[in-house]
């Protein structure tokens, strides 16, 4: 379940936030998330072939500007994968922008993971009761490679490094 914990994410630029914006909506696909599972897989299955990054970036109501990174890899289904959702603010000297945020998985990931706990602990509790150790060690382990199987994801990694990339190719320029 620790790997569920969002990771804090920092990273100043040289670029404006105007500059950031605009960069931001150049490198990466154009995608605004929608509670619809229809509108994700036609999304993911438009780009099944190739490795890109996806996301939104621009200004919401209150005037902040927020971004939306995510990462998808090609042959891969993986519309629940880790994402940067954070906002870019300008710096406290006034030579460039800011962006942070965190890196975190989707609710519906999240929510899986709890049941799925849930339910296994429940069902390996009920059988350390009914003294049944084996089938008790063996849904213990279930449990444990379920989750390992929910959380895993290096998407989070490829994230974190266009982050720093996105702030070291302007420290070369």
């Amino acid at each position: 379940m620790f790997l569920l914990i969002p990771k804090k994410i920092r990273v100043e630029t040289a670029l404006t936030q105007k500059q950031c914006r605009e960069r931001l909506n150049r490198e990466i696909i154009p995608y605004t998330r929608k509670p619809s599972l229809v509108a994700a897989s036609g999304f993911i299955k438009a780009h099944k072939l190739e490795d890109c990054f996806f996301g939104s970036c621009g200004k919401d109501d209150s005037g902040k500007v927020k971004a939306e990174i995510f990462y998808h890899r090609a042959k891969k289904y993986d519309g629940s994968s880790a994402g940067f959702f954070g906002t870019i603010s300008k710096r406290e000297d006034g030579k460039g922008a800011v962006i942070e945020g965190s890196i975190r998985r989707t609710a519906a990931v999240v929510i899986t993971s709890v049941l799925w706990t849930i339910i296994t602990l429940l069902l390996t509790l009920i059988l350390v009761s009914m003294k049944e150790y084996l089938g008790a060690g063996v849904s213990a382990a279930v449990m444990l490679a379920g989750l390992g199987l929910i959380t895993y994801d290096r998407s989070e990694g490829f994230i974190r490094e266009y982050l720093d990339r996105f702030a070291e190719d302007m420290k070369n320029e």
